[in-house]
C-alpha cells in the first residue's frame, strides 16, 4: 500500500471534499477525484477501496476530533468545549456545502450511509454519552438514556440545518446559544 505523507493526505482529502461539495456526492466519479487530487485511480482504490470510504475518511480526518474529551467540571462547559474545538488542519478543510451535498446520497448509497453512521455518527454519540455520563455522576442531569439518544440527534441539527434555514453557516455564538436553549434543557440539566 502506498504510504502518503500527512501533508499529501490532507491535500488529497481537501480536494475530495471540495469536489463533493461542488458537484454532489452522486455526480463525483473516482476518475474526477484522481484528476482533481493528482492521484492515480488505482492508488485511490487500493488505499480506500471505494468512493464512500474515501469521502468518510476525508471527513473524519478534516473535521478532526480532539485527542481527549473535555472535562471542565460542568455539562455546559463540556458541551461548549466540544462545539468550540476547531477542526484540523484548519476550518477551511470542510467546505460549507459539503453536508447538503452528501445528504441526498445518504438515502441512495447504503455503503456511504453505513460508513457515515459507523465512523462519524456512532463515534459522536459515544463521545456525547461519555460527556453526559460525567454530568450524571456529578448529579447535573438524570440518568436518562432515551433523552441522550434524542439529544444526540438534536445536537447535530444546527450543523446539518442552520445553513439551510438561515442561508449562513452557524457561528460559535449561534451554536452555544442553541446548546444552552435546547440541548441542556432536553437532557434535564439543573
Amino acid at each position: 500500500m502506498t504510504r502518503l505523507t500527512d501533508d499529501r493526505r490532507i491535500e488529497l482529502f481537501c480536494g475530495v471534499l471540495e469536489l463533493v461539495a461542488d458537484r454532489g456526492y452522486d455526480k463525483v466519479t473516482m476518475d474526477q477525484v484522481a484528476e482533481r487530487t493528482h492521484s492515480s485511480k488505482a492508488t485511490l482504490y487500493r488505499q480506500w477501496g471505494s468512493k464512500a470510504r474515501l469521502v468518510v475518511e476525508a471527513i473524519t480526518c478534516c473535521a478532526g476530533a480532539a485527542a481527549e474529551l473535555p472535562d471542565t467540571g460542568s455539562l455546559q462547559g463540556d458541551l461548549h468545549a466540544m462545539v468550540l474545538q476547531k477542526p484540523r488542519p484548519d476550518e477551511s478543510a470542510i467546505p460549507p456545502d459539503l453536508i447538503t451535498s452528501l445528504l441526498p446520497a445518504l438515502k441512495t448509497d447504503p455503503e456511504l450511509a453505513e460508513a457515515v453512521r459507523t465512523d462519524i455518527i456512532d463515534a459522536f454519540v459515544r463521545d456525547l454519552g461519555i460527556v453526559v455520563g460525567h454530568a450524571v455522576e456529578r448529579g447535573e442531569v438524570p440518568d436518562d438514556p432515551e433523552a441522550l439518544q434524542h439529544a444526540a440527534v438534536a445536537f447535530m441539527a444546527p450543523f446539518l440545518l442552520h445553513h439551510v434555514v438561515h442561508d449562513v453557516e452557524p457561528g460559535d455564538d449561534d451554536l452555544l446559544a442553541y446548546l444552552d436553549a435546547v440541548i441542556l434543557p432536553a437532557l434535564g440539566a439543573r
